[in-house]
């Protein structure tokens, strides 16, 4: 049955991170912040540039870059659509980003932390490459189990105006407007945006069960229609002065804000032996969030020499949610308020010598103030206010190495990793209070191996670390609705993991083929255990649950068909499976078998004119007897180049239908299907004019 939970999940997940190994109950978890220099390194061991389709890619040791700047001209477009361009990498429901066996994505911005809803709505057409990490090296936080890197385009230095005013409508009642320009002045530099966008979805659910045995067997079915509203907008500004040829110092702020709304109206209906009831089910949700983020850094760099980064960041976001709900005669509300303040000073030093080795040093230290105010779990009213309040401050401290060198065919770059962190938490009112803390020493080695003829090997092994979110050590409970309820736990550790990865790239002709396999082991898994409490309302606890289990591969093809048609081809298959000792099927373990997939051709029959071919496809299985299936979307997209630098972008989207299909079976005395849809069609068009 889709419950007022739904809209809580909506809109948690459009506006924060979730950062757990398996899909959790809980609809919000923290972002957690991890360091990146944004420039390419000076040298980089075994590289293989492959130019079968843009976005154009380039395999480095420890990660891989695609140059966005080649794709098809579409400024209306965000970052979000351009990462779901890239192989290997699946966008799903709420933008949730996944890759190598449904690794939670970390996206940063210039090697920072952004909130997600922020980072995703940089418009495409200002950046200049994207950074992929399945497997991240040292210089990034061991919570991140896999790190996309947004890089944005430098400020312009010639002395003169340009950019880009692009817009977007489509028949699902979405519509983007882009506003972008960069500017010269010298010393100085400027670029920046200015993003606005609407979205209006409609949803449907449907849903039947069946529960108990004999006289109190009892039949469940649902059918239920919602509406999700968002507006947002977002400004960034960036300013570069240089200091002499070698040295410079940059000034960023971004700007960010969002209104989410998600109304529902559905029936439930209960057969139990000669009876029957029925329940009207109504239920709203709203979420307006705000964020600043400022930057200050300073850079000296000598090409193939050195280079040494210094950056200061201050962020403050800040989230407010309301949550009203009615089943029958029982009646919900509660609002909540989330503000975290972060800042965080990084350095970092790069001293390239001869033969390509790279030396790198780095060391972070963040300080976060976070504040959680929310009412109990109860069922008094519309006019409940806010009854408890949570604050914590988390230190981390951290410090890195790596060294990269070659010998012979062989290329090698091993790393290490150094992090404290202490979290001290209160209620407000100093009746509850507690301190966390630990300390982690991480490995990490990349491995390349040059095979001539037969393309290049790759071998990688690094160790992290997942700690629950703050919010989620609160030990009071949150209600989303008048059935479901989440109550943190205080005593979490942190899930210890290592992963391994071994990939073969080979390009032959103009074909070029990239097969990864990988191995992740987790101890101390972070995942949610429930139980029914009063007034059958389902309490979910964060909890550790002993060990979990990855395995899986993954490969892309790409190549051309004649001078005007290129392909690419993206799977992966993964079997992940976790101890939960109170499984209700009594099973120990429980399997999960995901796959994903999507294709693009991309025909291009004059120099004004492209066409792209898009299809994704992705599904989950339990073998406690939970199923996803059917879900599938598709878009084709016609691009026309005009004179006088204006472009038209058509997308066609879904020729077909968008359906997510769940079925829940726990023995024979409880099963379920329901089954969700969004409007399977629609129709975009984009109207762009670069200045």
């Amino acid at each position: 049955m889709i419950s007022l939970f739904l809209a809580g999940t909506l809109i948690a997940q459009a506006t924060s991170d979730v950062t757990t190994t398996q899909q959790p109950a809980s609809p919000t978890a923290a972002e957690t912040k991890t360091s990146d220099q944004a420039t390419k390194p000076p040298q980089q061991v075994d590289t293989i540039v492959v130019t079968a389709r843009a976005p154009t890619r380039e395999s480095r040791i420890d990660r891989v870059v695609y140059d966005v700047r080649t794709l098809p001209d579409a400024p209306a477009s965000a970052a979000v659509d351009a990462i779901g361009l890239l192989p290997g990498v699946f966008v799903g429901a709420n933008n949730r980003i996944t890759m190598v066996g449904g690794a939670f994505v970390t996206v940063l911005v210039d090697g920072k932390s952004m909130p997600r809803a922020a980072a995703l709505q940089i418009p495409a057409n200002q950046i200049a490459r994207i950074e992929v990490m399945s497997n991240p090296p040292a210089e990034f936080a061991s919570s991140a189990q896999a790190v996309i890197n947004i890089i944005t385009k430098k400020a312009q230095e010639d002395d003169k105006l340009g950019g880009t005013l692009a817009g977007s409508i489509n028949t699902i009642d979405n519509q983007a407007m882009t506003l972008s320009f960069n500017k010269g002045m010298k010393p100085w530099s400027f670029n920046g945006f200015l993003r606005v966008a609407n979205e209006e979805e409609a949803f449907w659910s449907r849903s039947e069960g069946v529960s108990g045995t004999g006289a109190n067997r009892e039949l469940e079915s649902g059918i239920g229609t919602g509406q999700l509203t968002a507006t947002n907008v977002n400004v960034s500004l960036r300013a570069v002065r240089k200091l002499s040829n070698t040295n410079s110092l940059s000034l960023s702020s971004s700007y960010f804000t969002g209104e989410f709304a998600y109304e529902q109206d559905s029936i439930e209906t209960r057969t139990l032996a000669n009876s029957r009831s029925v329940f009207p089910i109504f239920g709203r949700s709203w979420s307006p969030a705000s964020l600043q983020y400022h930057s200050v850094g300073f850079n000296s760099e000598k090409e193939d020499k050195y280079k040494f980064d210094v950056d200061l960041t201050f962020s403050d976001n800040l989230n407010k949610s309301s949550y009203q709900s009615q089943r029958g005669e029982q009646w919900f509300s509660n609002r909540e308020r989330k503000q975290e303040r972060t800042l965080e000073f990084e350095t970092s030093f790069e001293k390239t010598f001869s033969a390509g080795r790279v030396l790198s040093l780095g060391t972070s230290y963040k300080n976060e103030d976070f504040e959680f105010a929310f009412s109990d779990l109860g069922y008094v009213g519309p006019s409940i206010i806010q009854a408890n309040l949570f604050k914590a401050q988390q230190r981390d401290q951290a410090a890195y190495a790596s060294f990269q060198f070659k010998l012979g065919k062989f290329g090698f770059q091993p790393g290490l990793r150094v992090e404290d962190t202490e979290i001290d938490w209160t209620d407000g009112a100093g009746l509850l209070s507690g301190t966390t803390s630990y300390q982690r020493v991480l490995p990490s080695l990349f491995i390349t191996r040059n095979l001539g003829s037969v393309g290049t090997l790759k071998a990688s092994y690094s160790q992290g670390t997942t700690p629950g979110s703050l919010a989620e050590l609160s030990p009071f409970r949150r209600a989303f609705g008048v059935d479901y309820a989440t109550e943190g736990n205080p005593k979490l550790e942190p899930a210890d993991r290592q992963t391994f990865e071994l990939t073969h790239e080979v390009e032959k002709n103009g074909v070029s083929l990239v097969t990864t396999a990988f191995y992740r082991d987790t101890k101390n898994e972070l995942t949610f255990g429930s139980r029914l409490i009063e007034n059958n309302v389902v309490l979910a606890t964060s909890v550790n649950l002993s060990r979990s289990e990855a395995t899986g591969v993954g490969s892309t093809l790409k190549g051309k068909l004649g001078k005007k048609l290129t392909y690419n081809f993206s799977w992966e298959v993964s079997e992940i499976s976790f101890s939960d000792p109170r499984a209700a099927t009594g099973q120990s373990r429980v399997e999960e078998i995901q796959s994903n997939g999507k294709a693009s051709i991309d025909y291009k029959p004059t120099p004004k004119d492209q066409f792209v071919f898009s299809t994704t496809f992705k599904s989950d299985e339990y073998s406690l007897g939970s199923i996803e299936e059917g879900v599938w979307t598709n878009s084709i997209q016609y691009t026309r180049r005009l004179p006088k630098k204006v472009s038209l972008v058509v997308t066609v989207t879904n020729i077909g239908v968008e359906t997510d299909r769940r079925i829940r079976s726990f023995g024979p005395d409880f099963s379920s299907e329901s089954r969700s849809s969004n409007p399977s069609r629609a129709l975009k068009v984009a109207l762009s004019k670069t200045f």
